[in-house]
């Protein structure tokens, strides 16, 4: 009820908000692909129709990509985060918890600060945030829950932006994931509060952004026996767990501004839905600040549970934090606007600065240090993303010329050739290979029940993914190939070590959508293959299948969707998760999967406003008791589920 009432307030701010400017000319853009924000002042018009267009630079303002907020109501059930980015998943059950993707290829990209990579998608970053360009102010409020009282699961997510003048837009975001838990102990919760801004006028462009994420996730260690879950038909709440007064929080401030100067004349081009204003050139320069902090707490150390303890038997209170700094200079040459095919071409300079606090030995008196770590970076690329072209690509190489990661390199980018005038249907390729220093958290951690010093060699990786994509039949087909040599990765000891096998992996996957009349069959498929088990475990087969019936009434109104989801994966040796590091690690014990979760929906669209209900695991009561994530950590009994989600456009 709490959540419903900061709906409704934050509904009412936003009736009373800013004066909003109109936009002469919403449909326009300006400056290398980024929408219109003019430099003139326009007429306010009342009535004025709402336009919006949010979208993302690349290369830190090389060019822009759109963006769309989503605003559908397919999937408006499907509000995990982790299950948005891949249909199968390494997790403890609860929702914020720690996961790790079971489709290799869509694993979360390492963070600078490691102990973040598993929480990834709950974070919000610069380089995940939006643009916005309105012509009148614009709220998305969302909550979802359910589960009940002591079990409670809360979603809540409220976006707003509006331009303050034509060539100034400012917004907002608040998100807040909490969970009691099903099971014992289990207690989550992750938020983030952030602040954006866009600029431009006359040759100038200014892009701002801050905020900060916080989490806490209380750690119970898995159930004790799985002969609870099995053999029993004891309530979740009541399984005997491993741990108790045990938490892993973190702290994440992200600080992000990017400020570009056009330079020559500008020149009006034509694109394939609207217009835009190039320049011959410009200049660019970026700054990134990103502080972290992770502790793990225990209140009263379990060395039953936890096979060593280095420095506290009563307690454990470990610590780590990192500051980076990045400073990043480009200078650009547009694409020209007459000879579509002619790319556009960067290079530029980054400066990186970092440093990683921790314990540095065994002591227990002064022995936390600062290990710092600076780069200097040689960037540059070529790229063709005319939206007129038939033919899209994008090449970036990144070299460090000089400090601690120095010889490291990264060359990646992508290939598009649409086959269609209608851009329709294309095939698109991408590739990169890569040699970087380990993570410091490799390196070198001490923690009351965890430590290692480790001197690895880079690690060299190299990928290739191609995909068909075919918009009016609805199919995406698609093979990648992963080879990594000196591959890191956990131990079934819990200790990190480094490979001297190279580990490759294939991965093949399809997704189709079939419709017959008003029921529709959303089908998507990934065949995977490890060539060393051993170091990497992963389901041969994972499906997703999105089966429902939509249609619309009282003059197409009101949009109707009932439905059924299936997830699954073929069985294979899950990760065991270590809850003293937060990290998962191999276990050769016993294989999980092989068991299908069905989900149940009903979803509602009334003009802006999206509503569901919904009974997620419902066929948990006909279980075989198999229906496991990570090793000792069932996935939640069967719980009903209920959300909105309102859009405001003026």
């Amino acid at each position: 009820m709490k959540k419903l009432i900061y709906i409704l307030i934050f509904g009412a701010l936003h009736l009373s908000g800013f004066a909003q400017s109109r936009l002469q000319n919403p449909a326009g853009t300006r400056d290398g692909n980024s929408p219109d924000i003019s430099h003139r002042d326009s007429v306010k018009t009342p009535n004025i129709p709402h336009f919006r267009k949010t979208w993302q630079w690349r290369h830190d303002g090389v060019y822009t990509e759109d963006i769309p907020l989503d605003t559908t109501l397919d999937n408006a059930h499907n509000y995990n985060y982790i299950f948005r980015k891949s249909i199968a998943n390494t997790y403890l059950a609860n929702f914020p918890s720690p996961y790790i993707s079971d489709i290799y290829i869509e694993r979360a990209k390492e963070e600078d600060f490691y102990p973040l990579t598993n929480i990834r998608a709950y974070l919000f970053k610069p380089v995940d945030a939006l643009n916005f360009n309105t012509t009148t102010p614009f709220t998305q409020l969302t909550y979802k829950t359910g589960g009940g009282k002591g079990k409670n699961e809360t979603f809540l997510d409220i976006w707003h932006s509006q331009n303050i003048r034509p060539y100034w837009n400012a917004g907002f975001r608040y998100n807040l994931i909490s969970s009691d838990g099903r099971y014992m102990n289990q207690k989550a919760k992750a938020y983030n509060v952030s602040f954006f801004s866009s600029y431009e006028y006359e040759r100038w462009v200014v892009n701002f952004f801050i905020n900060q994420n916080n989490g806490k996730f209380n750690e119970n260690g898995g159930i004790v026996d799985k002969k609870y879950i099995r053999d029993t038909t004891i309530n979740a709440e009541n399984i005997p767990v491993n741990l108790s007064n045990t938490t892993n929080s973190y702290r994440n401030f992200n600080f992000y501004t990017q400020v570009q100067y056009n330079i020559g004349k500008e020149k009006e081009v034509a694109r394939s839905k609207d217009t835009t204003i190039t320049y011959p050139a410009k200049a660019i320069l970026a700054v990134k600040v990103e502080d972290n902090v992770h502790r793990f707490k225990e209140a009263s150390v379990n060395r039953d549970f936890f096979p060593h303890t280095y420095l506290d038997t009563v307690k454990s209170a470990d610590m780590q934090s990192n500051r980076l700094y990045n400073l990043s200079s480009k200078f650009v040459v547009n694409e020209h606007p007459k000879y579509k095919y002619l790319p556009g071409i960067y290079a530029g300079l980054d400066f990186e600065y970092l440093d990683y606090t921790g314990r540095t030995s065994l002591d227990t008196i002064n022995n936390r240090g600062k290990d710092l770590y600076t780069g200097t970076w040689l960037t540059g690329g070529l790229f063709n993303v005319d939206t007129t072209a038939l033919f899209n690509f994008d090449a970036a190489v990144r070299l460090c010329l000089l400090g601690d990661y120095i010889g490291n390199f990264t060359v990646e980018g992508f290939l598009r050739q649409y086959l269609r005038k209608d851009r329709s249907s294309y095939i698109r390729v991408d590739a990169s290979i890569e040699s970087k220093t380990v993570n410091p958290f490799f390196s070198r951690y001490i923690g009351n029940h965890d430590y290692w010093e480790n001197n690895f060699s880079n690690i060299k990786t190299f990928s290739v993914e191609g995909r068909y994509i075919n918009e009016r039949s609805r199919t995406e087909l698609g093979v990648g190939w992963n080879n990594t040599i000196d591959y890191v990765y956990f131990d079934t000891a819990a200790m990190p070590v480094q490979s001297s096998k190279n580990l490759m992996v294939l991965t093949l996957w399809g997704k189709q959508k079939f419709k017959a009349g008003n029921f529709h069959f959303d089908q998507t498929v990934y065949v995977q293959k490890s060539t060393q088990e051993d170091v990497l475990s992963l389901p041969t087969v994972a499906l997703y299948s999105h089966n429902y019936y939509q249609n619309a009434f009282f003059k197409k109104v009101l949009k109707f969707v009932i439905g059924i989801d299936l997830f699954y994966n073929t069985k294979f040796y899950a990760d065991k998760y270590q809850p003293s590091s937060m990290q998962f690690y191999n276990q050769r014990e016993e294989k999980t999967g092989g068991y299908p979760k069905v989900d149940v929906f009903l979803d509602f669209g009334i003009k802006r406003a999206h509503l569901f209900l919904k009974y997620e695991h419902v066929n948990y009561f006909i279980t075989n008791g198999e229906y496991f994530s990570a090793l000792d950590y069932p996935i939640n009994p069967g719980m009903f589920k209920f959300g909105l989600s309102w859009n405001f456009f003026d």
